[in-house]
């Protein structure tokens, strides 16, 4: 029975997606359906290379062909071998491949049918391939139920469900995209339908025809040219050969069919003629440029783009659901609460009635049926949404409708669903006499309205579970109904026959056998058992519901363990295991009934709290500076409780294995009743009986398994991922506002009254001059200040090169004192030759404060000199200039200015105008940040003809209403083209070819200056197009006009236009104008109430586009001072622990009657004199001490110590706050240079200085006066028991883990594990140190060095000892017995230290980091791609495994690591042993892709450790180093010997001992192929 308590334990998948998630369209799921069954078709080339033919080699398959594999190793092996391999697998391996010729070209009648109807001829089709094996029985079984699966999950993808539950899961748990995946329409439809699809994956109806590539005209490749800035040559393009054209043949083509061949032949060298845009330019720059087909026909369409870029259509609403959709909205989106608080979200839900219903309803109508955008709606639809919904509320009702969209379509879907099954249901059950089978439960109408009655997304994949649970088997049987039903009719024209053929072949299928739990339970017949339990799901949700036992427990006069004996089978074998499968069926039942879990949700996202806990990661690093600080601990601390981004911070946390979040719902107080004994209740037999108490038990247990095994999991997880949502939903908006601060505010104007000269007119715009510097050498080689110089329209009239700027007036060098004084006097002669209104300072650092100063100064000189008006000087943030002066758009609009001089005509830009950039930031964040956008830009207006003039405008208009980046740009295209200036909102029709529904939408929000127009053209100009009043109630603004200038417009030659012109030279005549009789007589006939538009229409008259954004504002000493710092008041506050570099001492000068009173006093041990102020003591006299004072020389008493901050702040730390014991000279604690940790005691913005200290005491803050406050629900209980037991763990280590041993030997130390790797650090490789061991007293270690940083530590296990402190007489390392430590150095470890000494001065060896297969990876490529036809291999050390080393090496196109290991005997690799590197190298070469022992891959029983042994030969030609290596484990006197005998053998070349194997000859194994600079080749 474990596969239940398994199978509970599971948390349940959620089938459907959060409420935001992407809808998947019924469209898209046609497309991923088609793109799953698209034929991959291989294309032949002519040449082909080895390590190019398999893309998907990167699994590595050992089963390779056996000719790909004797190809790969030519030139590795001996040609003897190579030629039989070729001559053996020649004929096979053709046949091979042609047989996989056979298989790729094969088609099937679909595709044939495709191909025919997409090319117009009949296609000669081949015979099917048919292939007859005689089944097992188990492998039929296998079989029918993998088509059953498949039946099942034809159904489930028809309509967005998972069809398929793995095996040990419940089938009311399917996967998290099943449910996501319900398609919008569910008609029955031809199986084939959609299969064709078009470039963007939507399915073709009608007709089908292959689509070709539309060859564009020369325009849209003079278009592309611009856009881009290629030059190309069409002609270039000429000299495409056939094989660079076989990639634009049609896909669906035969390849053997010669005639098509040839006709495409000539096909292509028509078409190299004339090359189209998609010949010439990648995908990704037409789409970045909206040159694809989806984006012509976003342009062409006469919709808003915003509304056909959502990623669900915009649709008009059915009868009754403009209604039903006006009070989901207003339930879901302004009276739902959130789970956790977020202040920016409440605040757009503050204020709220039920009134607020008829403003939505009016919205969705205005969205959906009219197709008007938001800031149409906002601006010239008030009367129907004021004052209830604002912009920003019109807008959530734009997204919610997008996720009623989504609800509505997945509802409808569902219930065809529950239709179908009823239908099915009906027809296998349709014999009266018939009688229903205990486990079946009849699909009623109860069902289907429940459906229709679900509000939320939750509740929706509620239903869809509790179906799953009942029906989820019958699936496939469904389906497979369906399809015969279908064969049937479709059949019945083909005689008799045919017709029972494929019922023959349609019986033989199986279904598939579903072996979860609940499934195996059913077949056990344990569901009788289950109803057995008194209340049915849904009568216990009731209950839940109410509160109270509305439904009764219906007791069953039998015992449990009694009723259970007779359902006892192999699978349950005892009465426990019976009823243990009865409490699983009904656990499942209630957890997944809707009405349950409807409550239970409620109840626990109300009830829920977290638990933090740090892990032993977390404590450590977990500090003041972390956001978690302050929630390091908390213990039951409600959701509800959680602000902003706090659960978003701890998510972030316990990602980074930092802290674990334990979720419950149950306080952890004792004796606090829990939420399942409260409902407990409402499932018992209030009666005392032996036998109720029995079942009241059986009860409680599968309550208790569906609340804390299913329910609780799954609640935690819907209630993490609402909170997260909310998270981060929050952070959008607080993002947003900062926008919004900054959009809202108005350029810079110019006083007036201070310019009269002519110099100063402003007809033009104002002037400004920005001032660009950088303090960071390292972003710029020129370090140069910039000034430059804009206009009015933004552009650049000249600008300044200024070096020495940033430079001190009183630097040290006289060379920045001079070129300082020259920069200002070349400014100075700069702003009066050039007469800005205003200059800009970039707020780069606290050296824009002293520039701004030398500026002022510079203007009064001026003013007194040449009398010029006062010009003001402002400091600027440069966050955006900043972005802006690296950006690729700054590089291509200003390619020949330095980066400084960027900058500062960017906050040049910025001052007279926040519109001029699009600033657009994180991919997640552009959709919200955009809105803004669209919001300002709408409020503000934008001129098309200032946006044709000056470029950098022109991106202002992707945000008017109605219009996008596609629509926008195009409209600037057909202006450019036509070179035509927009003259009037009519042109918008008639020249630029917008359409009525978007010219609605952005005729009001595109302005045009109408003063420019009236002396360059005859034509009639509309004054009223530069004002805000739409195209719509142009007339009633005349009407307004004409009676407040009381004209007769109905006399002979009447003008309304012209006294529209009069009204504006005087507008304070409208004052008297009745607007609300006018609004009156307006509804009248029929217009509909306007009041607002018509005083919004007077106001628009008395000033024309007036700038409703707030006027600028110097910025505010706090403001300063971040903009400087770059900090706010949450990253820099009093009590923040920073770092601080010393700056000097500082000190303070005694004044007259402390002079006075000084009190020199004499030192009686030297005899010399001590001032009493700077404690200077080497005045031999006291008058010397006066002259001391008299001459100044006395600096006085130090009184702190001056810093500085990375923030470029002043620091000051009085000398009382040095450190917690007396300081009187802080020059003894502290040097010039050092760096300090302080803490922030105080905070001087004017002075951009701070007050410090550095006291221990102050630092540790073990009051908490300095740190950050704790949460109200921190746990400071358990933070005092982390603490003791980490302090506990610390004193343990740090007692001596060894016992110290007298043993006289000069490699034994007693030291432990650190001491030892130090000493190792500073010795020779291969030495060794001897040392106790933590194992005991019985036990040594002995340490030896591989490799820098690689040291291997040994165990050595004595025996035979005198007393705990001797030596033992035998020593053990594994099974090998030593008599002494000399013999385990000699003997064990110097022929491991040779053999190490080996591998590091082998020639392909590499370092990597002691190992690291990351980079012996790149280092493997790298060498692969200079020589593809070779096998790069290397060695190199591990330190992860100490005496292990990698021979890593690339055979194809993907890296091998294999690991070999040292021991004294030799090399262990692969199971076998080597006495030297070189022999295992050799063998390695020849066996390399022979099966690894101890893989899958290999076929036969592993070979026993064997030692591969060099054969006795003649010593004679053996160099010295073998030698030497042969006699290392020798005593010292014969290796000397040895040593002597070899140093003096005199070197002759013989050739190379091949490797013998026994029972064979030399000529058997002639030598291996050769070897260049570490590669195998692999061809000649």
């Amino acid at each position: 029975m474990d596969f239940l308590e398994e199978e509970a334990e599971v948390e349940e998948e959620s089938s459907l997606s959060s409420e935001g998630e992407k809808v998947v369209e019924s469209g898209e799921d046609d497309s991923d359906a088609v793109e799953g069954r698209k034929k991959k078709k291989v294309k032949k080339k002519k040449k082909q290379r080895i390590i190019d033919d398999d893309d998907s080699d990167e699994e590595e398959d050992e089963d390779e062909d056996d000719a790909q594999i004797q190809e790969e190793m030519k030139d590795f092996i001996k040609d003897d071998v190579e030629e039989e391999a070729e001559e053996e697998s020649g004929d096979e391996g053709g046949k091979r491949k042609h047989e996989d010729s056979d298989i790729d070209d094969r088609l099937e009648d679909e595709d044939y049918d495709l191909i025919e109807e997409n090319l117009g001829i009949k296609v000669k089709r081949k015979p099917k391939h048919k292939r007859i094996r005689v089944l097992s029985e188990d492998e039929d079984s296998d079989r029918g139920e993998e088509e059953g699966d498949k039946g099942r999950e034809a159904v489930a993808e028809q309509l967005g469900f998972d069809s398929d539950v793995g095996e040990g899961e419940e089938p009311s748990q399917p996967a998290e995209t099943d449910y996501q995946n319900l398609v919008e329409s569910e008609e029955e439809e031809d199986e084939m339908a959609g299969f064709i699809v078009d470039e963007d994956g939507e399915p073709i109806h009608g007709q089908r025809k292959k689509k070709k590539h539309i060859i564009h005209s020369d325009s849209a490749l003079q278009e592309a040219q611009e856009i881009f800035g290629v030059d190309f040559d069409p002609g270039e393009f000429e000299d495409f050969g056939p094989e660079e054209e076989e990639d634009f043949e049609d896909e669906y083509a035969d390849e053997d069919d010669e005639d098509m061949e040839g006709k495409r032949k000539k096909d292509r060298r028509k078409k190299r003629s004339k090359m189209g845009i998609y010949d010439v330019y990648e995908p990704t720059e037409l789409e970045r440029g909206f040159f694809t087909d989806k984006d012509q026909e976003i342009r062409s369409a006469d919709i808003p783009e915003r509304f056909q870029l959502r990623q669900i259509p915009v649709k008009p609403t059915e009868e009754g659901e403009l209604e039903e959709e006006a009070e989901w909205i207003y339930k879901q989106a302004f009276v739902t609460t959130t789970v956790t608080q977020q202040g920016f979200m409440e605040q757009d839900n503050h204020g709220r009635n039920h009134s607020t219903v008829n403003k939505i309803r009016e919205a969705i109508n205005f969205m959906r049926n009219q197709q008007f955008e938001v800031p149409f709606i906002a601006f010239y639809r008030k009367e129907y949404v004021e004052p209830d919904l604002h912009i920003n509320d019109l807008w959530k009702v734009w997204h919610w409708d997008e996720k009623w969209t989504q609800l509505r379509s997945r509802k409808e879907n569902l219930i065809v669903l529950f239709e179908k099954m009823q239908n099915y249901q009906f027809d296998m059950n349709s014999d009266p006499d018939q009688v229903l089978a205990s486990n079946v439960r009849p699909l009623t109408d109860e069902d289907v309205d429940r459906v229709r009655q679900v509000q939320t997304l939750e509740e929706l994949r509620d239903v869809y579970q509790h179906f799953l649970l009942y029906y989820g088997t019958d699936l496939p049987k469904m389906r497979n109904a369906e399809k015969k039903k279908a064969k049937e009719t479709s059949e019945s024209q083909e005689g008799e026959e045919q017709e029972k053929k494929d019922d023959d072949i349609h019986d033989s299928m199986k279904q598939a056998s579903r072996k979860n739990g609940y499934t195996i339970c059913t077949r056990n017949k344990l569901d009788e058992i289950a109803m057995k339990f008194g209340l049915t799901p849904e009568q216990f949700g009731e209950n839940i519901r109410d509160n109270y036992q509305r439904n009764e427990v219906e007791q069953f006069p039998i015992e449990p363990l009694e009723l259970a004996k007779d359902f006892i089978s192999n699978q349950f074998p005892t009465e426990e295991d019976v009823m243990l499968g009865a409490r699983h069926m009904v656990a499942m039942q209630i957890a997944h009934d809707p009405l349950v879990r409807q409550s239970v949700r409620q109840t626990y996202f109300e009830r829920a709290k977290i638990k933090v806990t740090p892990t032993r990661k977390g404590i450590k690093e977990i500090d003041e500076e972390k956001p978690t600080y302050s929630m390091k601990y908390l213990k039951n601390k409600p959701i509800r409780d959680l602000k902003d981004d706090q659960f978003l911070k701890l998510t972030q946390a316990e990602d980074d294995n930092l802290l674990t979040i334990e979720m419950y719902i149950d306080e952890q107080v004792e004796g606090r009743q829990t939420y399942f004994e409260e409902i407990r209740q409402l499932y018992y037999r209030d009666e005392f009986s032996h036998l109720v108490q029995q079942w009241n038990s059986q009860r409680s247990e599968a309550l208790e398994r569906a609340l804390t095994k299913i329910l609780y999991p799954q609640m935690e997880k819907e209630l993490r991922a609402k909170m997260l949502a909310e998270s981060k939903e929050g952070i959008v908006k607080a993002c947003c506002r900062k926008l919004y601060n900054w959009l809202k505010v108005a350029p810079y104007q110019a006083d007036q009254q201070l310019y009269e000269d002519n110099d100063y007119d402003e007809k033009d715009g104002i002037r400004v001059l920005g001032i660009g510097f950088s303090t960071d050498h390292d972003r710029d080689v020129d370090t140069a200040s910039f000034g430059a110089l804009i206009d009015g329209e933004g552009q650049v009239t000249d600008f300044i090169k200024l070096v020495s700027l940033i430079k001190s007036n009183r630097a040290w060098r006289a060379v920045d004192r001079e070129g300082k004084a020259n920069d200002l006097k070349r400014l100075k002669e700069f702003i009066a030759d050039k007469k800005p209104h205003v200059v800009a300072v970039t707020a780069e650092s606290r050296d824009a404060l002293s520039i701004i100063e030398d500026i002022k100064k510079i203007i009064d000189d001026l003013c007194q000199e040449q009398a010029i008006a006062p010009i003001n000087v402002e400091l600027v943030d440069n966050e955006v200039a900043m972005i802006y002066e690296n950006s690729n758009k700054g590089k291509s609009d200003f390619r020949e200015y330095p980066v400084v001089l960027r900058h500062a005509v960017l906050h040049s830009q910025t001052f007279t105008g926040p519109f001029d950039r699009d600033c657009v930031t994180k991919d997640e964040l552009q959709n919200a940040l955009t809105l803004e956008f669209v919001n300002r830009v709408n409020e503000v207006g934008v001129d098309v003809n200032r946006a044709l003039d000056y470029p950098h405008t022109s991106l202002l208009l992707q945000f008017v209403c109605g219009l996008g980046p596609r629509k926008g740009s195009n409209l600037l295209r057909i202006l450019k083209q036509t070179n035509q200036k927009l003259e009037n909102r009519t042109q918008l029709v008639t020249h630029c070819h917008i359409g009525p529904k978007v010219f609605i939408n952005c005729a009001g929000f595109i302005k045009i200056d109408t003063l420019k127009f009236s002396d360059s053209t005859d034509s009639y100009i509309e004054v009223l197009d530069g004002s805000r009043v739409h195209p719509e109630t142009y007339e009633w603004a005349r009407k307004m006009a004409v009676d407040a200038l009381e004209y007769d417009d109905t006399a002979e030659g009447a003008n309304p236009a012209g006294a529209l012109e009069e009204i504006l030279e005087s507008p304070e005549r409208l004052k008297d104008l009745d607007l609300d009789a006018f609004a009156e007589e307006l509804e009248r006939q029929g217009y509909g109430d306007k009041h607002i538009t018509l005083y919004d229409t007077r106001a628009e008259l008395n000033h024309r586009y007036k700038d409703l954004r707030t006027p600028y504002r110097s910025p505010l000493n706090e403001e300063i001072f971040n903009m400087i710092t770059k900090e706010t008041p949450e990253t820099f506050y009093v009590g923040k622990l920073v770092l601080a570099r010393v700056a000097g001492i500082a000190y303070r000068r005694p004044r007259g009657e402390q002079l006075d009173q000084a009190n020199p006093v004499r030192d009686e041990e030297t005899g010399l004199w001590q001032c009493p102020f700077c404690n200077r003591n080497d005045f031999p006299e006291l008058s010397e001490v006066w002259s001391h004072f008299d001459a100044g020389s006395c600096p006085g008493s130090a009184v702190g110590v001056k810093c500085r901050l990375d923030n470029s702040v002043n620091g000051f730390v009085h000398t009382k706050n040095i450190s917690d014991k007396k300081v009187k000279n802080p020059a003894d604690r502290v040097q010039i240079g050092m760096t300090i940790h302080c803490r922030i005691t105080k905070i001087d913005i004017d002075r951009f200085q701070v007050d410090m200290t550095c006291k221990s005491s102050d630092l540790l803050d073990k009051e908490n006066q300095w740190r950050p406050q704790k949460d109200l629900y921190y746990d400071a209980d358990r933070e005092t028991a982390d603490k003791t037991k980490e302090e506990t763990k610390k004193k343990q280590q740090a007692r001596q883990s060894y016992v110290k041993r007298v043993i006289a030997h000069p490699s034994f130390h007693n030291i432990g594990y650190k001491e030892c790797e130090k000493i190792l650090a500073n010795m020779d490789q291969g030495e060794a140190i001897i040392r106790p061991s933590s194992k005991g007293a019985d036990h040594l270690t002995v340490s030896w060095k591989i490799a820098d940083d690689i040291i291997q530590h040994i165990d050595i296990k004595e025996e035979g000892k005198e007393n705990a402190f001797s030596l033992g007489s035998s020593l053990w390392i594994g099974g090998e017995e030593f008599e002494d430590l000399d013999e385990i150095l000699a003997r064990f470890i110097q022929p491991m230290a040779a053999y190490a000494r080996d591998i590091l001065n082998f020639k392909y060896y590499r370092m990597a980091e002691n190992g690291k297969r990351e980079l012996l990876d790149k280092v493997l490529h790298e060498e692969k791609k200079k020589a593809p036809s070779k096998i790069p291999y290397f060695c190199s050390l591990s330190k992860q495994y100490p005496g292990k080393f990698l021979v890593s090496y690339m055979p194809r196109t993907k890296p091998r690591h294999e690991y070999a290991t040292l021991s004294s005997e030799g090399i262990r690799y692969r199971n076998q042993m080597f006495h030297s590197l070189n022999s295992m190298m050799r063998w390695f070469k020849e066996h390399f892709r022979d099966p690894i022992p101890g893989t899958p891959a290999s076929r036969t029983p592993g070979m026993a450790s064997s030692t591969y042994a060099t054969p006795s030969i003649n010593l004679q030609g053996v160099d010295a180093a073998t030698i030497q290596r042969a006699a290392a484990g020798l005593p010292n006197n014969i290796y000397n010997t040895l040593a002597q005998v070899a140093g003096a053998t005199p070197r002759v070349a013989t050739p190379r001992v091949a490797r013998m194997t026994p029972g064979a000859t030399p000529q058997q194994f002639p030598p291996v192929a050769g070897f260049s600079g570490g590669f195998v080749r692999l061809y000649n």
